[in-house]
């Protein structure tokens, strides 16, 4: 069997496809001009509904997610309340896949799987999205504008172009626009409902408009994330991850 990337892996790493643009006449102001809340803790948990759908499929499933601050991303996938699905394990330079309905197992590196998606791939960037932190943070190379209510971060990193658009009333990020020229997608990226977690105000929903160019011609791909309940934790977090032994590996 050919190596292939399972589904709940693919909504963490299709949130980072994009098409390019130029930020000419863009006028840029210093980095201190912008103050961006962005979540810190040292584990985070929540329960989650997801939502997907690429034209007529539709699938709909519930996810426990564990976060250890800038280490591991534990996920369990259900598509029903019990039955766990698929898990899922991502560290640094590592993501860790469980399939239990075809009782298999994957091992994937960010190389693999940002040369599979044509985009760089990190686990920095998958965890600021689902904390809905920058996906990158301010340097000095930033530019910064104020509109309206807003203020726009533009960065680049690589052969990405991200547009960060951040309230100015409570300083959190509503709205990610990630572009790559060479390919042709476009995604957008919309948090809401912001409520407190903790010290923080935390975006129970994040809605993933994503087209992007497929052997059959473009693809609209829509992923809606409910955190129904979502915690900053300070006691440390359990990320059971036991592989069965009857399980086949891909690797």
């Amino acid at each position: 069997m050919n190596k292939t990337f399972p589904f709940y892996l693919l909504i963490l790493v299709i949130l980072l496809s994009s098409c390019k643009k130029d930020l000419i006449g863009f006028k840029s102001k210093k980095k201190s001009a912008v103050s961006v809340e962005e979540i810190d803790f040292d584990y985070f948990q929540s329960k989650t509904k997801i939502r997907y759908s690429e034209g007529e499929k539709q699938v709909n499933g519930n996810a426990n997610i564990r976060i250890r601050k800038d280490s591991l991303i534990w996920i369990s996938v259900s598509p029903s309340i019990g039955i766990e699905a698929t898990r899922v394990m991502i560290s640094k330079d590592t993501a860790l896949v469980i399939n239990r309905i075809d009782k298999e197992f994957y091992v994937f590196n960010f190389d693999e799987i940002s040369r599979y998606f044509n985009f760089k791939v990190d686990y920095d960037m998958i965890q600021s999205i689902l904390l809905g932190n920058l996906i990158r943070p301010i340097n000095n190379e930033s530019q910064v504008a104020k509109e309206n209510n807003y203020f726009l971060i533009k960065q680049n990193s690589g052969p990405l172009d991200i547009e960060s658009f951040v309230l100015n009333d409570n300083k959190k990020i509503e709205t990610v626009l990630i572009n790559e020229m060479a390919t042709s997608n476009f995604m957008t990226l919309k948090y809401s409902d912001f409520k407190e977690v903790g010290a923080y105000l935390f975006a129970k929903v994040c809605l993933i408009n994503l087209t992007y160019k497929a052997s059959k011609g473009p693809l609209v791909t829509s992923i809606n994330l409910q955190h129904n309940r979502a915690e900053i934790v300070d006691k440390p977090l359990k990320f059971p991850f036991n592989i069965p032994t009857k399980y086949d590996a891909f690797k």
